[in-house]
């Protein structure tokens, strides 16, 4: 006995030196736990943990219901710990874990329900993540110290036949669970191998950049990381992008929008538009005769791309071209922040103003929306008073006469009393569309006999002549009409830049030139007044990315052919035009959706204060392009309701003509001469 004595002592001094002991961090020991359970559940004498496993079996073939366990602070930690020596002990296992060794320390719980309940309790946030890292403690601390007698088994290589009550007791003495390992796992490492590292959280991006190799994934594996430590992917991505579009500033502009292909563009636009018409005024033959330019390909494509932006939904059995629907999930959108109802409650609020201007109003503590948004924006242009009345403290006391059943909540209230300060409007200048009209008037009566109503490849075009209400021209005719009237107008000096310009104009043909390269040229700022103000215009501005300049003889490349009767049959009501989100395929205007994206726009103006048209873009893309955003941003300045803020100098070029560098540089503010009543 002596010798064998020794030989085990001497087993014990070669194994690694075991960590500091942490029993105290636990009330009571594993085995009092699972004892405890038994005198909840069973009245009779406690078994032994021996005894215990025969009882399982016999448990088994008697097939008896068990009394529902009621699960503790001490058994769901308990539970972590088992599973966490399960999974480390079953790594490598063809069939995964084995669950029914935990009935030996739960013993009045199936296996399957154990796992039901850590399913669940796995399933929540960052509970999967911590039990990585949990199981990958304790199989370090394992293998080290597995040949220590405390942590009896009888073969190491299975899955069962072993302490488990002695290896979670040892577990909790000697494992630090607030500082467990960081697990990495890598996608071409075998499953069974983990990847511990003591990871330092970096201090900026470009540490991020400077240490680690980044792979991006697709969108599908984002998601499943995200379900795997935050829960539901889209009401973790909803609530983000709720905490941070409040925000009015951020510290990176937005960039660009992503380029795509005019004929895309357009395309994408003709099938909003058709979806804009009402439905007594939308035929099949009409919608077939705007979709058919484009072929199917294109059609197919800007659908796709339209229903995965999810602005279009599908229709079973719906007509032609009306196979898709404006999604229903951006009808708010059309708006934005501010539907009718509240643009209606905050005009109601300054007609009430407006009939007795001098009169302190009592202001409600709890106001509609709209009400809000017209003293938010009163307050932000300095245009209101308040006056505040605390309640009569010694009035209420001598009511009460120390009896509080007569003291109402109105009593305590705080008063709060408004007045607005109304600001004359200015006087109205005369409208574009006024003076477009006698151009179109006096341009007409100037026309004498010629070969009008062609373009310049030949075709059908758009005719100041043939059609005297025609806005958008592309007649070879009339386009060399306004090219000799300019010509006439010039000096020599100022008439040879102006050529030079025309050939670069012509030369780039449907693309344009970018506003850089056009404000590049000397005397631009003249020659471009000259081409885009004369009747019919020799050029106009677009870009479905950037502002251009392009040539009026491609201006079907931008605009659309449409018929003003409702049949679309009638040859002399076919004319172009721009198409735009409010613009049905009659031609028409949808005073609804025109009154809604001015909404929209100011909506966002208010809650965002100082933004650039970028953030705009982003915010309204699902149901606005940038042209149509443009379009808004040039109405509503020019109407004086928005103003601009420059932040680094004084831009004077109008809206849709600017640079890049410009329009990132130009911020949006309401002015003062906001009036709600105009969007309703």
């Amino acid at each position: 006995m002596i010798p064998q004595q020794l030989q085990s002592n001497q087993q014990l001094n070669n194994l690694p030196s075991l960590p500091p002991l942490l029993a105290d961090r636990y009330q009571h020991t594993v085995t009092e736990i699972i004892n405890g359970m038994e005198r909840i559940h069973d009245k009779s004498s406690p078994l032994s943990i021996v005894e215990r496993k025969t009882a399982v079996v016999g448990q088994r073939q008697k097939n008896t219901r068990r009394k529902r366990f009621v699960w503790g602070v001490e058994h769901e930690e308990l539970l972590q710990d088992a599973v966490a020596v399960m999974r480390a002990r079953c790594r490598g296992l063809a069939r995964g874990m084995l669950w029914g060794p935990l009935e030996m320390v739960f013993p009045p719980v199936h296996a399957n329900n154990a796992r039901m309940h850590f399913v669940k309790y796995v399933s929540q946030p960052g509970s999967a993540n911590y039990m990585d890292r949990l199981e990958q403690g304790w199989y370090n601390l394992w293998q080290v110290h597995k040949e220590r007698p405390e942590l009896k088994d009888e073969e190491p290589f299975r899955a069962e036949r072993f302490d488990l009550v002695g290896h979670i007791q040892f577990l909790r003495d000697y494992l630090d669970k607030q500082n467990l390992p960081q697990v990495l796992l890598y996608k071409d490492a075998p499953t069974t191998e983990r990847v511990v590292t003591e990871l330092c959280l970096p201090s900026s991006v470009t540490e991020v950049l400077h240490k680690y190799h980044i792979v991006e994934s697709d969108g599908s594996s984002f998601e499943t990381s995200i379900q795997h430590y935050w829960g539901d992917a889209s009401a973790y991505l909803y609530e983000r992008h709720q905490a941070i579009s409040g925000l009015a500033f951020t510290e990176a502009e937005k960039n660009n929008p992503t380029p795509t292909s005019t004929d895309l563009s357009l395309a994408q636009n003709v099938i909003q538009m058709i979806m804009a018409t009402e439905p007594e005024r939308y035929t099949e033959l009409h919608a077939s005769s705007l979709l058919r330019p484009f072929g199917d390909t294109l059609i197919k494509q800007a659908t796709k791309d339209l229903s995965k932006r999810g602005v279009i939904s599908k229709v079973p059995g719906a007509k032609a071209g009306r196979a898709y629907r404006m999604s229903e999930s951006n009808v708010e959108d059309l708006s934005g922040k501010l539907p009718l109802r509240r643009c209606e409650d905050a005009a109601a609020v300054e007609k009430v103003f407006e009939d007795e201007p001098d009169a302190w109003r009592v202001w409600s503590l709890d106001p509609s929306e709209g009400e809000m948004l017209a003293l938010l924006q009163k307050v932000s242009s300095h245009e209101v008073d308040f006056k505040v009345q605390a309640p009569d403290m010694a009035t209420i006391n001598a009511i009460a006469m120390w009896n509080s059943r007569k003291i109402q909540d109105e009593m305590l209230e705080v008063e709060v009393a408004v007045l607005f300060d109304n600001v004359e409007a200015a006087e109205e200048e005369s409208s574009a569309e006024e003076n477009d009209t006698a151009l179109i008037a006096s341009f007409g009566e100037s026309q004498g006999e010629g070969d009008h109503g062609l373009s310049a490849t030949g075709e059908a075009a758009s005719c100041c002549v043939v059609q005297p209400t025609a806005r958008h021209v592309n007649c070879k005719a009339c386009l060399a009409r306004s090219l000799k009237l300019v010509a006439e107008s010039l000096d020599d000096e100022l008439l040879q830049v102006f050529l030079e310009f025309m050939r670069e104009l012509e030369e780039s043909k449907g693309d344009g030139l970018k506003a850089e390269l056009v404000w590049g040229h000397p005397n631009a700022y003249a020659v471009v007044r000259t081409l885009t103000s004369i009747y019919p215009p020799l050029a106009f501005w677009s870009g479905y990315s950037s502002c251009r300049l392009i040539s009026a003889n491609y201006l079907d490349d931008y605009a659309v052919w449409v018929f003003g009767d409702t049949n679309g049959t009638d040859q002399s009501t076919r004319h172009l035009v721009m198409p735009r989100r409010w613009i049905d395929m009659n031609g028409k205007t949808d005073e609804s959706i025109w009154k809604a994206a001015q909404r929209a726009i100011i909506g966002q103006l208010i809650t965002h204060p100082v933004i650039n048209y970028l953030h705009l873009i982003e915010i309204l893309h699902k149901v606005y392009d940038r042209l149509d955003v443009l379009s808004v941003l040039r109405h509503l300045e020019e109407r004086k309701i928005l103003k601009r803020v420059c932040t680094e100098y004084n831009i004077e070029r109008k809206v849709g003509e600017m640079t890049a560098h410009e329009e990132e540089h130009t911020k949006w503010e309401l002015s003062e001469r906001l009036d709600w009543q105009e969007f309703i």
